[in-house]
């Protein structure tokens, strides 16, 4: 009788034993259709959930609702572990203030804030904010008060599991190359546009790793700096699977020589109706031939069918939009599926 209660006390904890070596689930990043603003909520294989960017402040919370719905009705989450601002315009962390009256956040993330005790405020490091007496800048102070941490080139987030998150660029200081090998593509470049002196050029840069996956994350980057991630030298590496269109489509962004040496397979803008998704940057796109499927949150109301993608892989085709882009990466990380919202065909990819 004992030798066979051990035996079945042994049968019961293999199921335990196995998954100690088991992999972790998905990894899953929602686009978050913010109208022309940026929401990209990633959620780890251990549940950490990390949210870059908030959209637009006001409209009754609109955008704070859009990404509250989604972190609690799909991904099943009831707080942001860590929220990354990446830059200070008002599409971009407007929407912090309403997002804490609905959801727990626990640590924040930015590329600093102003030393208001310079002369000017620090206007040279910060043009756009945010600004001490402005109410988007009295309210992001407040909200973050006490768990708000500064990210430079070269830091990485705290996380836990394999995911890994490598800020390739901050407050216009991009990393140091890895490697000195230069890359060839650079000798074609476009030449530099007129130096950006807005905060978009400052916007923190994201690589996220996961096994052979990885996404990419750029922000509002615009051209100058975009070039100096892949000119001398290429620091996100030869190939990424995803790539966060660069400040929602605009052409003043996406530098062709950035999209050819980080070859994508799948892109994702995070497009308006009336905002970005600009005709040269689909153009752009279409020329990379590594990108097996573009995706847009939204049609681009005032350009025809040819100057956006293909019908299908567009989320929102009313100017109303509120669907968003789901891609969830199988737990090797050697695939993975992007759907637009529940209805949406899913498409399988392999990473390269």
């Amino acid at each position: 009788m004992r030798r066979t209660c051990l035996f079945l006390m042994a049968l019961a904890a293999l199921p335990l034993l196995a998954g100690a070596d088991d992999p972790k689930g998905t990894l899953d990043i929602y686009f978050i259709d913010v109208m022309g603003g940026a929401a990209t909520l990633i959620v780890t294989p251990e549940r950490e959930s990390i949210l870059i960017d908030t959209g637009w402040p006001g409209l009754e919370d609109r955008d704070p609702k859009r990404i509250t719905s989604v972190l609690k009705n799909e991904a099943k989450l009831e707080r942001i572990d860590h929220l990354v601002t990446t830059h200070w315009h008002t599409d971009h962390f407007g929407g912090v203030e309403g997002l804490a009256k609905l959801v727990s956040i626990g640590k924040f993330w930015d590329r600093g804030l102003p030393d208001l005790s310079a002369a000017d405020q620090d206007k040279i490091n910060f043009p756009d904010g945010p600004i001490a007496t402005n109410p988007l800048g009295i309210a992001y102070r407040k909200v973050t008060e006490g768990k708000r941490s500064t990210l430079k080139a070269g830091d990485r987030l705290p996380l836990r599991g394999a995911l890994e998150a490598r800020v390739l660029a901050a407050s216009g200081k991009v990393v140091a190359s890895e490697d000195s090998t230069p890359n060839p593509l650079c000798a074609a470049a476009p030449a530099d546009m007129p130096a950006d002196p807005s905060d978009n050029a400052r916007s923190i840069v994201l690589q996220f790793k996961l096994g052979k996956f990885d996404f990419f994350d750029a922000g509002d980057l615009t051209w100058n700096i975009e070039k100096q991630l892949v000119c001398p030298t290429n620091v996100i590496g030869n190939s990424v699977d995803v790539y966060q269109v660069t400040h929602h489509g605009l052409d003043s962004s996406n530098h062709p020589t950035l999209i050819a040496s980080i070859a994508p397979t799948v892109a994702i803008m995070n497009n308006g109706p009336k905002k970005g998704g600009s005709a040269a940057t689909v153009a752009r796109l279409r020329e990379v031939h590594t990108i097996q499927a573009a995706y847009q949150l939204h049609k681009n109301a005032d350009t025809g069918a040819a100057e956006n993608t293909s019908a299908d892989l567009i989320a929102n085709r009313e100017i109303t939009g509120g669907e968003f882009i789901h891609l969830s990466v199988a737990p090797d990380g050697m695939s993975y599926t992007v759907q637009i919202g529940h209805g949406g065909t899913p498409r399988t990819f392999r990473t390269r």
